[in-house]
């Protein structure tokens, strides 16, 4: 794996709290837990030229929901993060990370996600447009992310995607075959997000989304804006 570009250095933590280069965060809010990780934002506790005001720490955490091993996850995420420069998509910069702690810290990026988009007055041409271009520059540097709606911040700058994970690309797992169905289940998500059941938004045993009542709105978006 090439290096990782992580300019401001040294993460250490202890519990909850955070030094950055020495410089003390505090925790302010949990962002959001995913398959494997939970992310807290941190505000910066002293003055600093450099250093940002904000960030986001993600600590790897055994959910029985992994997708790659445990101990192979920050491993994974900083080849992701490489994967995503690659690719030149908008996403949050890595400033450090730690590998006895399975942590990382990355930029904060403010905005909103398209989930709360979704739930408060559904996605259009603009944010499916937006997610198709940046889907073709994934697909055009040979690599696939995971397309939930809520991996993904709107704000003046444009749509970015927030978290690391990237694969090698495949028809099978990109945008219009896979993410595509949880951007339109509307009604299946906001039931999800309230109950933590998958059965709202995905087939019977499967990790893969319900297509079946959303096909025509899949295709008619697919013809307008390819």
């Amino acid at each position: 794996m090439r290096p990782i570009p992580h300019p401001l250095g040294q993460l250490e933590l202890d519990g909850q709290q955070l030094r950055l280069e020495g410089v003390p965060y505090q925790a302010v809010r949990e962002l959001g837990r995913g398959k494997s990780a939970i992310s807290w934002l941190y505000q910066r506790q002293a003055d600093h030229p450099s250093l940002p005001r904000e960030l986001v720490l993600k600590r790897y955490c055994q959910t029985g929901y992994e997708t790659v091993p445990f101990d192979q996850i920050l491993d994974f995420e900083l080849c992701s993060y490489l994967r995503l420069l690659e690719s030149g998509i908008p996403h949050p910069r890595l400033l450090a990370y730690s590998q006895a702690h399975y942590a990382l810290a990355k930029e904060y990026i403010a905005g909103e996600l398209i989930v709360e988009i979704q739930q408060r007055e559904g996605l259009d041409d603009r944010h499916f447009g937006a997610m198709l271009q940046m889907a073709g520059r994934l697909q055009a540097a040979g690599y696939h992310v995971d397309f939930f709606p809520t991996n993904f911040v709107l704000n003046e700058r444009g749509l970015h995607y927030i978290d690391y994970e990237a694969h090698p690309y495949s028809e099978e797992w990109n945008f219009a075959n896979w993410g595509i169905f949880y951007w339109l289940n509307r009604e299946g998500m906001a039931a999800y997000l309230s109950s933590g059941e998958v059965a709202h938004i995905n087939k019977p045993g499967e990790p893969k989304p319900l297509e079946a009542p959303f096909l025509r709105q899949r295709e008619s978006i697919l013809r307008r804006l390819s």
